[in-house]
């Protein structure tokens, strides 16, 4: 009897030692799989690509998901991400510390780059952008849009560099208003832009606009050299070759200039209204291609840098997108601003045009930009 109760409780004994060990054996393997895969689940449920409402609109034509951070990548302010093809709005009330209006960069990496690494550099970083807002006008949007051709794959680039102290260089692709394909902080140098080689095996033309923000009007400038000092040709390189940098120099005063006009359209009509010139529509300075009924935005309107400015015969205006009135001929002048006020009485669209005087450089001006 008392051998049979210690066959039973070494048996007893055995079955608790095994079942111990099963489980540790189960936990020493299961911890760091589910820790495993929590990491990712983590890192996919931090990145949001659900718009919110918010005053920073992007659309993302590239072929990839991507992220968007405030300010440089090393703060790791992740705003959310963006899928391929798709636009979404930001909320950038959740900025910590960031004021009421001002100016900051966005920057844009890869998903897939992101939730590869452990810290995003600037190297992975393919797109920048400048953002001007004001918290407390939530119905102006700042539109941004990220370049069809840039290389996500981040095989080909070409170097740039901004030698100015005192301006954000916007670089502009294959002409004085094309493309922004990268923003440029004061002073930064050698930054890598990601193009697509082209087909044709020919070079892009770069095309820079130096940029100020008044911290106190929140007014954004755009200012511009001489073509032939400004504009700089080059094919995009493989990545970790020898390189030579496109250097943008900072513009001296004596040859500042405009090419643009400056005209500010009011909307006091009931309608929404779009901007066109021979019919196409006008982006405004916020990237928007549209004023709301009751608001004023301002467009850019290129008139080369020749005194005597550029006669326009072609403007129209749109509301709710059928109903067109055109402004008639209309000369602007580089470096002017103009005042375009339309109303509307018993279904009739009316407007008035004026020239509001000479825009003043900014000089000794320096932008603000938020976290840089």
């Amino acid at each position: 009897m008392k051998k049979e109760n210690t066959m039973k409780t070494k048996t007893l004994l055995w079955v608790c030692a095994a079942v111990l060990f099963a489980a540790m054996g189960a936990g020493c393997v299961s911890t760091p799989k589910s820790q495993a895969v929590n990491s990712v689940d983590l890192k996919e449920k931090e990145v949001s690509f659900t718009s919110e409402p918010g005053v920073l609109a992007m659309t993302n034509h590239t072929n990839q998901n991507v992220v968007v951070f405030a300010g440089p990548v090393s703060y790791d302010m992740l705003l959310g991400g963006i899928k391929k093809g798709k636009r979404r709005t930001f909320d950038l009330n959740k900025i910590p510390g960031l004021p009421k209006n001002g100016s900051l960069l966005v920057r844009v990496a890869t998903y897939n780059t992101y939730k590869g690494k452990g810290r995003i550099t600037d190297e992975d970083v393919i797109y920048t952008g400048l953002v001007v807002y004001d918290l407390k006008a939530p119905k102006d949007i700042t539109e941004l849009s990220i370049y069809k051709d840039i290389d996500t794959e981040q095989k080909y680039c070409v170097y740039l560099t901004n030698h100015s102290e005192n301006f954000v260089v916007e670089v502009r692709l294959e002409k004085p208003n094309g493309e922004t394909i990268a923003t440029l902080a004061p002073l930064e140098s050698d930054k890598r832009v990601y193009l697509t080689q082209k087909d044709t095996g020919k070079g892009y033309k770069f095309f820079p606009q130096f940029i100020y923000v008044d911290p106190r009007t929140n007014e954004k400038t755009v200012l511009n050299v001489p073509q032939k000092e400004n504009v700089q040709v080059m094919d995009p390189d493989p990545v970790g070759g020898e390189f030579t940098p496109i250097v943008f120099d900072s513009p001296k005063n004596h040859n500042l200039s405009y090419s643009l006009a400056f005209l500010t359209i009011r909307n006091d009509t009931k309608a929404g209204m779009e901007f066109r010139n021979s019919r196409t529509s006008l982006p405004n300075q916020r990237g928007r291609r549209f004023t709301a009924p009751g608001r004023s935005d301002v467009y850019e309107l290129d008139t080369g840098i020749d005194k005597e400015g550029r006669m326009y015969t072609a403007l129209t205006c749109a509301f709710n997108e059928y109903t067109e009135r055109s402004v008639g001929n209309y000369k602007f002048r580089p470096g002017y601003v103009y005042e375009m006020v339309w109303t509307d009485k018993d279904g009739s669209y009316q407007y008035d045009i004026r020239e509001v005087g000479q825009k003043s450089f900014v000089e000794n001006a320096k932008i603000e930009l938020f976290m840089e």
